[in-house]
């Protein structure tokens, strides 16, 4: 190794000095673990405050009171004198609000649904959870197929092996086990 006696000068360089980095803020402190029995009891408290904050809306004329829910069941006592009138058509009436209300459950379950994308994403986050207990926990699983020299049955056992996100090892010795 050669130095080279040119480059060296009796000024000595310093450098710019900086900050040192900052640690981050503490962590928050941890909420409390409730138990099932607060969990339930606060929910239901919840409900009941968003249901009287809904009926003193109403009351303030704020919010129009909901239609009553008129069922076969209930036909003659939420109707009256209306159903005597003209029963059939009453009962064709309430057969429709029914299919509505029916409809709209049924839409708003379609609309909470996840997409097909979106549940392989979740079914990959949960397959590849870290959590202990999770699904990095190693499983074993031993399988005996007996034949596997048709095509068809390889292509199963491998298309499984893939979607399941197996791995393993395959002994095709010959020989009655």
């Amino acid at each position: 190794m050669r130095l080279r006696l040119g480059k060296v000068t009796v000024y000595v360089e310093h450098p710019v000095p900086l900050e040192p980095p900052a640690a981050g803020p503490p962590p928050p402190p941890q909420p409390l673990k409730l138990t099932k029995k607060e969990l339930k009891k606060m929910r239901t408290q919840r409900r009941q405050a968003r249901e009287k904050e809904k009926q003193e809306l109403i009351r303030q004329g704020l919010l129009e009171p909901p239609k009553p829910k008129v069922k076969i069941s209930n036909l003659m006592r939420v109707l009256g004198e209306e159903a005597t009138l003209d029963p059939t058509a009453i009962e064709q009436e309430v057969r429709r609000q029914m299919g509505e209300r029916q409809a709209a459950h049924d839409d708003r379950n379609i609309a909470r649904m996840l997409t097909p994308a979106e549940r392989r994403d979740k079914k990959l986050r949960k397959l590849f959870d870290n959590t202990p207990g999770g699904a990095l926990t190693t499983r074993t699983a031993v399988y005996r197929v007996e034949d596997l020299s048709h095509g068809q049955h390889r292509f199963k056992v491998d298309v499984n092996a893939r979607e399941n996100h197996l791995s393993g090892a395959h002994d095709e010795s010959g020989r009655a086990l």
